[in-house]
């Protein structure tokens, strides 16, 4: 059996690429920047509706 040359995994679909690459192909890069601002979008989603949810009860504990 013969030694693997030197690679590195595509950051997205995990195939192997030459070392010092990130993405295997430019969809791949495509993809995996979609991907992450999706996953930036619904955080920023969540901390909006906790910190409105944050306030919304303090203003109730305060007046009730």
């Amino acid at each position: 059996m013969s030694p693997l040359p030197e690679h590195s995994h595509c950051l997205h679909c995990d195939d192997p690429v030459d070392v010092g690459q990130e993405y295997c192909s430019d969809e791949c890069k495509v993809a995996a920047e979609s991907e992450a601002k999706k996953e930036r979008t619904k955080n920023m989603m969540f901390l909006g509706i906790a910190a409105v949810l944050l306030i919304a009860i303090t203003i109730m504990l305060t007046l009730g």
